[in-house]
């Protein structure tokens, strides 16, 4: 099976990218089966995160329409995924030797913040009392002080309310690094700014159908989805 791995920032869109890219190609989405959004604060508010057999079980369900086309795509996530609980990821998508095609999505950083703002804004006392309570937990499970400094900076910024800075702060000093480690390891075959998500599933989807066209994949099989 051919894999296509999306790869970038949290922030650049790419979950909103899989979503349209569904209309077209099989599509593997490793967060909608951990019903998580993959990162540390992936279990936040009404996300109730799936334990490992549910996970598996939609996995290999999405795996198997996959193996029938004979490729997919996904989101480059680790060998790990999840809030609190982690739930492992499988091979072939948990090593990067197994992708065939790396496509890494970038787009300004003003637009990568403010989705950000878009995921994780609470809405209430509530959200803002459970957001709070993650990044405490968080900085009792750092070691380094580097870290639990800044996770302690980005709890002051919280209960100040300042949410556009600690977003900032969020995505600097926690998302970037864990983020550029694979993009250091891979080559790119695709590198997509996005500013409009319809170009960008256009630009996406016309290379996808060019590798599977290289690949003896046909259009039939390409639009059978």
């Amino acid at each position: 099976m051919i894999i296509f791995g999306l790869f970038g920032k949290t922030g650049c869109g790419k979950t909103e990218i899989l979503e349209e890219l569904k209309n077209y190609h099989p599509v593997i989405d490793i967060e909608g089966c951990g019903n998580t959004r993959g990162s540390i604060l992936g279990d936040l508010y009404h996300l109730k995160q799936n334990d490992q057999k549910t996970f598996d079980k939609l996995l290999n369900e999405q795996i198997e329409k996959a193996k029938e086309k004979g490729y997919c795509i996904l989101e480059f996530e680790g060998s790990r995924i999840g809030g609190n609980i982690k739930l492992d990821i499988p091979e072939p998508f948990s090593n990067l030797k197994n992708y065939d095609y790396c496509m890494v999505i970038n787009c300004p950083y003003e637009c990568q913040i403010q989705r950000l703002l878009s995921y994780y804004l609470p809405k209430n006392e509530e959200e803002k009392k459970l957001l709070l309570e993650k990044f405490k937990t968080l900085k009792t499970l750092f070691k380094r002080e580097e870290k639990i400094k800044f996770v302690g900076e980005i709890i002051e910024l919280l209960e100040k309310e300042d949410y556009y800075n600690s977003a900032k702060l969020i995505e600097e000093k926690l998302y970037g690094d864990a983020y550029m480690r694979p993009l250091k390891k891979i080559t790119v075959d695709l590198d997509v700014y996005n500013t409009d998500l319809s170009k960008s599933v256009e630009i996406i989807n016309n290379f996808v159908n060019e590798k599977l066209t290289e690949h003896n994949i046909t259009e039939h099989n390409i639009n059978k989805n």
